[in-house]
């Protein structure tokens, strides 16, 4: 039966796959469970953090339009109507 190892080193601290060899080879049923639900749980976790700082840069770019466009606003009632400029005369050619 060959051994199954991770593609990307990951930390097994605490987790159930230290049980088998000290370099991390799965050996068991029992020790591939716990393998993938260690990464799971490594895969959920990290997912929501990345979840999280989206959804926070969403929030502040959000707020920075919003800020935009209130001043966008701004400019434009104090601006004014726009009068048009006057038309330039112009002499015919001869």
């Amino acid at each position: 039966m060959s051994t199954l190892q991770p593609a990307a080193p990951l930390s097994t601290k605490g987790s159930a796959t230290k049980k088998s060899s000290d370099n991390g080879d799965i050996s068991s049923p029992h020790e591939l469970t716990a393998f993938v639900e260690d990464v799971l749980t490594k895969l959920d976790t990290k997912f929501d953090a990345m979840s999280s700082v989206v959804l926070e840069k969403m929030d502040e770019m959000s707020d920075r339009v919003d800020s935009l466009e209130h001043s966008i606003q701004e400019l434009v009632n104090t601006a004014g109507p726009a009068s048009p400029k006057p038309a330039s005369p112009r002499s015919p050619r001869v």
